[in-house]
């Protein structure tokens, strides 16, 4: 224990910029464009403005709470984490609130929890505790499979509120584990044949009318313009409309009269392609890849079987969550109901993205100090 807490003591003084600048000015991109959807409405809406301002101030302290401590601390037994987000997820349908048809929110008072967030950062972690870089093919294999089990498990669960998003999100993340681990064809093929399956017998039996609008019309909008392809098209209005420079904060014609469901959430992107224009939209994707180029970087430089888990499920998870936000908001993916990391409103996602990124700073400050190198291959969990 004495030596963890000599190596989070000299965590303080290594901050990768390249990693933190990127985080704080994506908030800030969301702060900004918070405020400018909120300036010319009532003060309602501004309050929105300082609560997520309250979140970000939270998600920044436990960014820097976790980028000190030694991330081998959350190496924690499979069935904790795992368990952990099935009871969030269990829970959620016995005692959750509904919001807009999904039943995905704990209520105290004046905010709410969205515990699918969190289980998210539960997911990746029972992933990273399951792996062992030096299994033989017979474990590899036991790791597929029990893994696949629980993500399955996990996804029928989030199915049921229902958010179909957040469980095509863990799906993804699996399946580009499974991939990058190598996975025999064999065992890929029956999992995609058996995701084939289950969503023509989800299509059938399981998804929601407001779902399969949602498809048909990402496929063509203009079938139903002011029905279930009103969003879609007012999102690629907003974004066409912003051209190069944009109009300017707060002068937004379909953020601010009201055209544009979700603005701050949602949809955020197709605010900011409208507002800040071409340039500020380049500027948010740009500064996402540049996140996820560090990542990356980081498991190129991790000795530790954990963390290079830990490490390509929270870049899994940043790409196919913004791809899948900003190809919505874009008229290209459909429908999902996502937040756009750190950019939407939303304490959940706000604060589960920071622990997340904060873990992933610790883990790749770490990387560089050769004696941890050295240790990482004999730390045991």
């Amino acid at each position: 224990m004495h030596g963890i807490v000599q190596k989070s003591r000299s965590a303080v003084g290594r901050i990768d910029w390249w990693f933190v600048g990127p985080v704080i000015l994506l908030l800030s991109i969301g702060l900004v464009i918070q405020y400018s959807i909120s300036v010319n409405q009532d003060g309602s809406a501004l309050s929105a403005f300082y609560k997520q301002l309250t979140f970000v101030i939270i998600g920044m302290v436990l960014f820097g709470v976790l980028s000190v401590l030694d991330y081998r601390l959350f190496k924690i037994r499979p069935m904790i984490s795992f368990g952990l987000a099935a009871v969030l997820l269990v829970g959620v349908l016995l005692f959750g609130t509904e919001i807009k048809g999904t039943t995905g929110w704990f209520t105290f008072g004046a905010f709410s929890l969205q515990p699918v967030e969190f289980v998210k950062i539960l997911f990746i972690m029972w992933l990273a505790v399951q792996f062992r870089e030096d299994a033989d093919q017979r474990d590899r294999l036991r790791f597929f499979f029990l893994t696949g089990l629980g993500t399955a498990i996990l996804c029928m669960l989030i199915l049921l509120q229902p958010d179909l998003g957040s469980s095509l999100i863990l799906l993804v993340v699996w399946l580009s584990m499974i991939v990058f681990l190598r996975a025999p064809r064999w065992f890929i093929a029956l999992v995609v044949t058996a995701v084939a399956v289950t969503s023509v017998f989800g299509w059938l039996f399981f998804f929601e009318p407001y779902q399969k609008e949602r498809l048909l019309t990402f496929i063509d909008p203009s079938v139903d313009p002011l029905g279930s392809g009103y969003n879609m098209t007012q999102s690629i209005v907003a974004v066409g409309s912003g051209e190069f420079w944009g109009r300017g904060l707060g002068l937004g014609t379909q953020s601010q009269l009201h055209f544009l469901p979700e603005a701050s959430s949602d949809f955020v992107f197709a605010v900011i392609a409208e507002e800040l224009g071409f340039i500020g939209a380049v500027v948010v994707i740009v500064t996402l890849g540049v996140i996820t180029w560090k990542l990356w970087k980081s498991i190129q430089l991790t000795r530790d079987p954990f963390a290079f888990v830990f490490l390509f499920g929270s870049l899994s998870y940043l790409v196919t969550q913004s791809f899948l936000v900003i190809g919505m908001n874009m008229g290209i993916m459909p429908i999902t109901g996502l937040p756009l990391p750190l950019v939407s409103t939303g304490g959940s996602s706000c604060i589960a993205t920071m622990i997340l990124f904060g873990i992933c700073h610790r883990i790749g400050t770490t990387q560089h100090a050769p004696a941890f190198q050295k240790e990482a291959r004999k730390t045991d969990y």
